[in-house]
């Protein structure tokens, strides 16, 4: 008897220590807790990839930009002979990535770090066509390509969690960026004020380079140095045949502009007092022709800047500026032979 009863309390003791659930809880709060701190550490290391990432884009854009901006002044600018200055378009994105202000994870790239690429972007690719790294060669040149700059950086990046939850360290990031510098192809905001070929540029040792010095342009000269013109096609102009510029029309308000190989009529020896419209210390954008001196239709083979220092009723005196970012060329595809001096300001694109 005394035996049956020791065994039915040992039996109740049993079954009340099977029903006890007091230390679940400490269980499922430890596992919580673990599983909580790896999402919490892997958080930390994914928001840490991030950061990362977003100064690696904000680096190479800068430094595609930056090169974009290099391109300009070409070498030996001419409508057959120009090329774009690719040195200095690295130089200048190389200067972007090196400078300690753009480091990423704190780490300060060195001349070496990533590739700078140059060469040509297609804006309007024909059907079908896959855009290649870039080459300085633009082929095939139907696609009517524009100079280009383009940046790639990568880093290693330390995880200090997540290796716990298996996940391997360090992790590459990587970004990339492509600018072009639009050609001047088309221009809006243009004075009606024509310069010729010969007072924009000289020949020095066989290489043909953008004169910088000062000097005075008189406007209505009929010497061949710069004149005003009309723009021929438009009927809302007087005849081609009466000497005055009727400016309120001309491209000031033009939303179009003029495109590179447009027809104007040259109206030289004009006394249009038109200079009011302009002011001393600012740089003008005037389209370049080859002969100012006759009234006859030229087209316009380029782009010049000039930067006015002093202004009279029928004169500028300044110098040509070699290397301008014109803010209102638009990146439209170039035809072959534009002149350089005159570009857009650099865009990415891709």
């Amino acid at each position: 008897m005394k035996r049956t009863l020791r065994h039915t309390i040992r039996t109740k003791k049993m079954l009340t220590l099977a029903h006890n659930e007091s230390g679940a809880a400490t269980i499922v709060v430890a596992l919580m807790l673990t599983a909580l701190c790896g999402f919490v550490a892997l958080a930390l290391d994914v928001g840490h990839l991030l950061m990362a990432k977003s100064e690696l884009q904000r680096t190479t854009d800068a430094a595609a930009l930056a090169g974009a901006t290099g391109l300009v002044p070409y070498t030996n600018p001419g409508p057959t002979t120009q090329t774009p200055n690719w040195v200095q378009a690295q130089q200048k994105a190389h200067t972007i990535i090196n400078n300690a202000a753009n480091q990423v994870d704190n780490y300060i790239f060195s001349i070496t770090d990533g590739t700078v690429l140059y060469g040509y972007w297609f804006l309007q690719p024909s059907t079908g066509y896959v855009q290649p790294p870039l080459s300085s060669v633009p082929t095939p040149s139907a696609n009517l390509p524009e100079p280009a700059v383009n940046v790639t950086l990568s880093r290693n990046v330390t995880l200090y969690f997540a290796p716990i939850i298996g996940v391997s360290s360090p992790k590459t990031v990587s970004a990339t960026a492509t600018a072009i510098l639009p050609a001047a192809y088309q221009d809006t905001n243009v004075p009606p004020i024509a310069v010729s070929y010969d007072t924009v540029y000289n020949t020095v040792k066989g290489t043909v380079e953008i004169d910088v010095v000062t000097q005075t342009i008189k406007i209505q000269s009929n010497k061949g140095i710069a004149g005003w013109f009309n723009a021929q096609q438009d009927p809302l102009y007087e005849s081609p045949n009466v000497p005055s510029v009727r400016y309120e029309y001309q491209l000031l308000a033009d939303p179009t502009g003029l495109a590179y190989g447009s027809n104007i009529f040259m109206v030289p020896g004009t006394k249009a007092t038109l200079t009011s419209y302009m002011t001393s210390n600012e740089t003008i954008v005037v389209p370049i022709v080859q002969d100012i001196s006759q009234n006859q239709v030229e087209d316009i083979i380029g782009w010049a800047a000039f930067y006015i220092e002093t202004l009279s009723s029928n004169s500028m005196t300044g110098y040509f500026v070699d290397q301008y970012y014109d803010p209102n060329v638009t990146p439209v595809p170039p035809t072959t032979g534009t002149i350089g001096g005159v570009a857009g300001t650099p865009k990415l694109v891709g």
